[in-house]
């Protein structure tokens, strides 16, 4: 008889102490599916908040935007950064015609009173080219680029046409063997004459 009173009192202990941990286990399974299904609810909520937008494959850049950017960083902000300085014009001359296949001396201003600086290789919307440095009586930086890119169906000859980009301006001009352009503040009053006295030299 006490045996087994002694008997049902073990198991009945065995059985309160599983009971807390079946407790647990079912009370977290419940927080966890409660979190999962808050998190699906808000995420779609969320989702249906959000505006989305397409983005054009195409970038906006084009050359002239290229151009500027080279203007700026090693230009105009700094003192140029040449390969070749101003006390060189022969090597100045043969770095064009390396780089872009002209033969051209480089080209003086003194009517407007443009003094050469130097000159140094770039590569501008993956097309190498040379910039030629000017500096100004009032100390204004205004480049010329020489671009190894000779007319063709898509690149017809041009005039000389000028645009502003970000207070710069821009006179290029679409030439045989090369792609020409002028790049200087846009309060620079002589760089126009500059762009066609060079669109007569080059």
């Amino acid at each position: 008889m006490d045996i087994a009173v002694k008997n049902k009192k073990t198991s009945m202990s065995h059985g309160l102490k599983k009971r807390p941990v079946v407790v647990a286990v079912i009370g977290c399974a419940l927080v966890g599916i409660g979190m999962a299904s808050g998190f699906a609810l808000s995420r779609g909520q969320y989702a249906s908040n959000v505006e989305t937008v397409d983005l054009p494959l195409v970038q906006s850049h084009d050359w002239i935007d290229d151009l500027c950017a080279t203007f700026r960083v090693f230009g105009r902000k700094y003192q140029p950064l040449v390969d070749i300085g101003s006390d060189d014009p022969q090597a100045v001359s043969e770095l064009i015609n390396r780089t872009t296949g002209l033969q051209v001396e480089v080209p003086t201003f003194a009517e407007t009173q443009q003094l050469f600086e130097g000159a140094r290789i770039v590569v501008i919307d993956r097309t190498p080219g040379v910039e030629l440095f000017y500096r100004t009586s009032a100390g204004e930086l205004v480049s010329i680029f020489i671009l190894a890119r000779p007319q063709s169906i898509n690149n017809p000859l041009t005039e000389v046409t000028e645009t502003i980009r970000d207070n710069l301006s821009v006179a290029w001009w679409q030439g045989e063997q090369a792609l020409f352009a002028v790049v200087g503040p846009s309060s620079n009053a002589s760089l126009t004459d500059m762009a066609q006295s060079a669109y007569l030299k080059l």
